[in-house]
């Protein structure tokens, strides 16, 4: 009995101390991914982001220039039968 008992507490004992060194590297894994997303996010994302906005801009300001452009040759003077 004593010989069982003492199997079954290496048994758990091991188990315990595999469980902890699961849990130690799927922590360590995830403060790695952290990391890596926070590289990415600071050297990729942010920049394209701010490439983007400035792309954004410059075409709505086209878009606005060459829209007054075309608005400015399709206004026509009031026409003398419109007023009463």
């Amino acid at each position: 009995m004593e010989r069982v008992d003492a199997t079954i507490t290496d048994i758990v004992d091991r188990t315990r101390l595999q469980v902890i060194r699961a849990d130690e590297f799927v922590n360590s894994t995830m403060d790695k991914l952290e990391e890596t997303r926070e590289a990415v996010q600071k050297t990729v994302v942010s920049p394209v982001r701010q490439l983007s906005g400035l792309m954004h801009g410059v075409s709505a300001g086209f878009e606005a220039l060459f829209s007054r452009r075309r608005g400015r040759t399709s206004v026509t003077a009031p026409q003398d039968e419109m007023f009463i």
